[in-house]
């Protein structure tokens, strides 16, 4: 019995020790002072241990890293005085591998090893739970949100300061998120622009493109780039280039979508001006390859008959009644070229800002009197009427004579050319406030709608058809606003459509008082007799010259011809001539130069020297009165001017 009575007692304590190594946890026996009594089979383990003999009485705090140590007696302390001890800290294991324990410390229930005695100091029991794994998760997953931060406010930051719009919406199509570009561009703040949905920001003809971007990224679609117009706060448009993407959740979901924004207003605009530039340089282009084309025709059709005339009078040269109708004919005919050229001159003058208006105060009666008389033949070789309508008083303009002439007559011309035969044209002056009003009507091919606003640009013409040949060279209308303008009125022309007429309305502002000028006096008639005057004729041109000189012989006067500017030196020093008549462009020595050597001839004093040339810009009559020249004529020169200059010499 005896033994029986000590079975109890030595069973405890062997099941206790089991108790203590079958523990899964780190189990550390500690005395009452904290030093090592005993650990079980994990603890050993995990600290690395193969004999126990190392540690044991040593003290136990001495194996946790010093900065946990206040941590360990805290709760050494606390198990001590009857309560639970706990800690988190990190133990020094023997083979150098530091781990993570969650310790919990309170006093042993009874005897916990072999060896154990009753009446002994209380021992403490430390359970230690290895967290090593735990806390290096804590510790990756904390630098992963550290880096995600990092990386949310670098993004956030690229996106408030990147160039180009960008602006996110949420699956509702609210914007959740705009950078700073996109609310400059559409002129919001982000306040603003923030829970607004973006068909409040998108225009009308792109609602249904972004609708559909929508749906198709929701339902799977990668990346998508459209062009769309946003509406800016004050209601212009935004023409843009936007890349969106969707955005999706971990299982794919769409969340939303993110689009980066190009704005391409002002490319755009760029690209429609040079486009409408291109079409304008092409329609540029087109319109004079047909002026080129009409101007070799309309040059053409006068020389026809001139070579014709040529012919009559080379095989019936003795026909007096043949020859005056040949020279009425070639008058007539060189008189329309003339015109041509002059228009040419006028444009590429007025083009290059060389014309200057020779103003003065006249009646626009008298005005229209001498348009009238010039278009005559052309509408009375149409069969036309002309009413002609003028007030009774006198409507004084400030203004060029010549020129306002030639922008009636232009326009009179226009009537005769596109009126069927037979048609009736209208001119009508009348005063309209501080203006007056000169109307040209007529009964002719009328102008389409869509062609008025063109009628006046250079090389612009009205109804062009083969069967139409006299149509002009397209420059008329544009030389009339030009000149109207220079004169600060305004000219206009308005018409029911085809064939139904067309009219032209001039606006000219009225002098401010004051009586039109005096008439001119007429010009000098010439001399009947020349009394011998020697003229000099110097042109390259060697039938221009000849033909000439042939004139002046008849009229009186005593010739003599040279081709060159040396030739034409060499001849005055015998010849003496009163008067030299000069051609500019000649080759080796030229016009000027040869006026300038004239001049410095003593023997020549006194002679009168006439530049007569294709160039007369204002420009070229100065640089010919810098050469020494007194007068300058611009060829081709009516004879009846080179009389008046002889016969006032």
């Amino acid at each position: 019995m005896q033994h029986s009575d000590h079975m109890p007692a030595q069973e405890t304590i062997t099941l206790g020790w089991s108790l203590f190594e079958a523990i899964p946890d780190c189990v550390h026996l500690l005395d009452a002072h904290g030093a090592i009594v005993a650990l079980n089979r994990n603890g050993m383990h995990a600290l690395d241990l193969d004999d126990l003999e190392q540690l044991r009485g040593s003290a136990w705090r001495a194996l946790w890293r010093p900065e946990h140590r206040d941590a360990i007696d805290l709760a050494l302390a606390s198990a001590g005085a009857g309560g639970t001890g706990q800690a988190h800290a990190v133990c020094l294991a023997m083979g150098g591998r530091d781990r993570s324990w969650d310790v919990v410390i309170s006093r042993a229930a009874g005897p916990a090893t072999p060896d154990s005695r009753a009446g002994q100091p209380a021992q403490l029991l430390a359970i230690l739970r290895d967290v090593s794994d735990q806390v290096a998760a804590d510790a990756e997953r904390t630098r992963l949100a550290r880096q995600l931060q990092a990386a949310s406010e670098r993004f956030e930051k690229i996106v408030s300061q990147a160039a180009t719009g960008v602006v996110q919406m949420d699956t509702n199509g609210r914007i959740v998120l705009a950078n700073e570009r996109f609310c400059q561009m559409l002129g919001y703040s982000e306040a603003e622009l923030l829970g607004r949905s973006a068909a409040d920001v998108t225009a009308p003809e792109s609602v249904a493109i972004t609708l559909d971007t929508v749906q198709r990224l929701a339902a799977g679609a990668g990346g998508v780039v459209i062009d769309k117009y946003y509406l800016r706060r004050d209601g212009s448009r935004l023409s843009a280039t936007s890349s969106v993407n969707a955005l999706r959740g971990p299982n794919g979901e769409f969340q939303g979508l993110v689009a980066i924004v190009l704005d391409t207003t002002e490319s755009k605009q760029a690209a429609e001006t040079l486009r409408r530039l291109a079409d304008d340089l092409a329609e540029s282009d087109r319109r004079k390859t047909e002026f080129l084309a009409t101007l070799a025709h309309e040059l053409r059709n006068p020389l026809a008959p001139i070579r014709n005339g040529l012919s009559v009078m080379r095989l019936g040269g003795d026909n007096p009644a043949a020859v005056a109708r040949v020279r009425e004919m070639m008058e007539r005919q060189v008189g329309h070229m003339v015109h041509l050229i002059d228009d040419l001159l006028d444009i590429a003058r007025i083009s290059g800002d060389k014309l200057e208006l020779k103003r003065q105060r006249s009646d626009l009666k008298t005005i229209l009197a001498s348009a009238v008389e010039t278009s005559m033949p052309l509408i009375e070789a149409g069969g036309h009427t002309l009413t002609v309508d003028l007030p009774d008083d006198a409507l004084t303009v400030d203004a060029d004579v010549t020129r306002i002439a030639q922008v009636v007559a232009n326009l009179l011309n226009n009537a005769a050319k596109y009126t069927p035969p037979r048609g009736r044209i209208r001119l009508a002056l009348r005063r309209d406030g501080a203006d007056a009003v000169i109307a040209v009507s007529d009964t002719g091919v009328g102008i389409a709608p869509g062609a008025l606003d063109g009628v006046f640009d250079m090389f612009s013409q009205i109804g062009r058809t083969v069967d139409r040949a006299q149509g002009g060279l397209g420059i008329g209308l544009s030389l009339v606003r030009r000149l109207v303008e220079m004169h600060g009125g305004l000219v206009s022309a308005d018409s029911g459509g085809a064939n139904a007429g067309s009219v032209f309305t001039v606006r000219l502002p009225l002098a401010d008082g004051g009586a039109a000028a005096a008439p001119r006096a007429t010009p000098r008639a010439p001399s009947a007799d020349a009394s011998g005057m020697k003229v000099l004729v110097v042109d390259d041109n060697v039938d221009a010259a000849l033909t000439l000189s042939m004139i002046l012989d008849a009229c009186g006067y005593v010739t003599r011809v040279a081709h060159d500017g040396y030739a034409a030196l060499a001849a005055v020093r015998d010849f003496l001539p009163r008067v030299a008549i000069l051609d500019i462009g000649m080759p080796g020595m030229n016009g000027h130069d040869t006026a300038r050597a004239m001049r410095a001839m003593p023997e020549l004093r006194g002679m009168t020297l006439v530049a007569l040339t294709g160039w007369g810009a204002d420009s070229d009559r100065q640089n010919s009165k810098e050469a020494g020249f007194d007068h300058h004529l611009t060829k081709p020169v009516q004879l009846a001017v080179v009389e008046e200059l002889l016969a006032g010499l």
